[in-house]
């Protein structure tokens, strides 16, 4: 209930700085609540040491092979304990599953705001990093969404409400910070501008879909992921940055 409520205090306090412009006084109080709510992920995210390395194992399971590909006794497997143990943690597949996107979820949000919250982070920085955070997290999870979408509409459900709000709650707030400081293009539909790097940020980084371009595309791409990524937010942020500040 805590963890909701300074959600949609800093929803609040982002549509104010938008319209009122105080720049210096909001901006400190979205970083005190952003701390506060560092706090509390950090706080909720200690379960059992047992229960944790199914989640963690699960999870890299799911998106490796796909959801529905997946049985509770290969994960079992992997863990070298039984499917009884996994049982006395989680009634089936389906709450563990769920339990894997309660925690990726927690994880990546403590990532984002650790960087939030740091307070010697030049904007650039800040943005870039977030930018970054954002575009792995959608590619990562991008297969396990295709499988889920048919495998258990409900878990696909839940993951892109989550995708949509973290989307408003990090991507949007530091592309309108951008903009009320000067640093973003004025007139930059930014909107747009998370719209085509989100985009490209799930189609760039798989290799089922790089394949299907011509060689002479892709023969200079960086190799890895994070290296990929990395070239998308410099074009990116080269493009809307404001030369002028």
């Amino acid at each position: 209930m805590v963890y909701c409520f300074i959600n949609r205090q800093l929803a609040w306090l982002s549509r104010f700085f938008k319209a009122k412009k105080c720049e210096q006084s909001t901006r400190c109080l979205i970083k005190i609540l952003c701390l506060w709510k560092l706090i509390i992920l950090i706080w909720c995210n200690t379960v059992p040491d047992m229960q944790n390395r199914i989640i963690q194992q699960s999870r890299e399971m799911f998106l490796r092979h796909g959801y529905s590909k997946v049985r509770i006794d290969e994960i079992a497997a992997e863990l070298k304990i039984s499917k009884k143990t996994i049982y006395n943690h989680f009634g089936s597949k389906e709450q563990l599953l769920f339990a894997a996107i309660e925690q990726t979820q927690i994880e990546f949000e403590n990532d984002i705001l650790r960087v939030e919250t740091k307070m010697d982070l030049s904007y650039e920085e800040e943005i870039k990093s977030i930018l970054s955070l954002l575009g792995m997290w959608v590619s990562k999870i991008r297969p396990v969404l295709k499988d889920l979408k048919w495998s258990l509409p409900q878990a696909y459900d839940a993951i892109v409400k989550i995708k949509k709000e973290i989307f408003v709650s990090h991507g949007m707030l530091i592309l309108n910070k951008g903009v009320e400081m000067g640093k973003i293009k004025a007139g930059w539909h930014v909107n747009m501008a998370l719209y085509i790097f989100i985009a490209t940020a799930e189609k760039l980084l798989t290799e089922t879909y790089c394949d299907t371009l011509p060689n002479g595309v892709v023969a200079d791409f960086p190799l890895s992921p994070e290296e990929r990524l990395r070239a998308v937010v410099e074009i990116l942020y080269s493009g809307i940055i404001n030369n002028g500040n």
